[in-house]
């Protein structure tokens, strides 16, 4: 038997006409969620700048919170990827090593992009339910990261055991104050001088 034909509309089928309207509006959710808030965006306003009627943002999103929590899942994703590929490169490395490597490749996912830097560490903060389980969802991965390393150097011989969670809720809560001030500094220091110190930071507070 054939096989049913896929409807075409300009050379595309309509699952890639859903999944680029999809991804116009994801991209207008990181520009306006990420320069002028995510309060100060309405529907219409994605909408607008994605170039999709509202009628249609509905069939990709039950509200605006959901577009919120898909952009953040993309920072997400991008940050522990690139994380756990700095982990996996350094495996056989001194501790103090995977951790630098770490933390420069999550700070450099964060900090190359303001837009994901104000959604990350402003736009998610108590903003919902839903929002705030991921966000501490997220911070989870992170500390379970920093964990593993501290632990992995332990039964090397390379330090002493400690409580590794409480140094990495203290790490990624400094984070979250330097990076954010960061933002909002004028002139903005070399984003490279911020992931040094904290970078400098998270290698004391795991080895010393």
């Amino acid at each position: 038997m054939r096989e049913p034909s896929v409807r075409r509309y300009s050379g595309r089928s309509v699952e890639e006409w859903k999944a680029a309207r999809r991804e116009r509006l994801l991209a207008a959710a990181l520009e306006l969620f990420g320069t002028d808030g995510y309060p100060a965006t309405s529907v219409e306003r994605l909408c607008t700048q994605a170039k999709v009627s509202t009628r249609h943002f509905y069939h990709e999103f039950q509200n605006k919170e959901a577009v919120l929590l898909a952009v953040h899942a993309q920072v997400i994703e991008l940050a522990v990827r690139n994380t756990g590929d700095a982990l996996r490169r350094t495996a056989d490395r001194p501790v103090t090593e995977r951790i630098a490597a770490a933390v420069d490749s999550y700070l450099r996912t964060i900090m190359a992009d303001l837009r994901r830097a104000r959604i990350s560490f402003v736009e998610v903060v108590g903003t919902s339910p839903a929002v705030e389980e991921q966000r501490i969802a997220f911070r989870e991965l992170l500390i379970g990261n920093l964990r593993d390393v501290g632990d992995t150097a332990v039964e090397r011989g390379e330090i002493k055991r400690k409580d590794f969670r409480f140094l990495s809720l203290a790490f990624l809560g400094a984070v979250n104050t330097v990076v954010y001030d960061w933002m909002l500094a004028e002139p903005r220091p070399p984003e490279q001088k911020i992931q040094k110190s904290l970078r400098e930071l998270a290698v004391q507070l795991i080895t010393a």
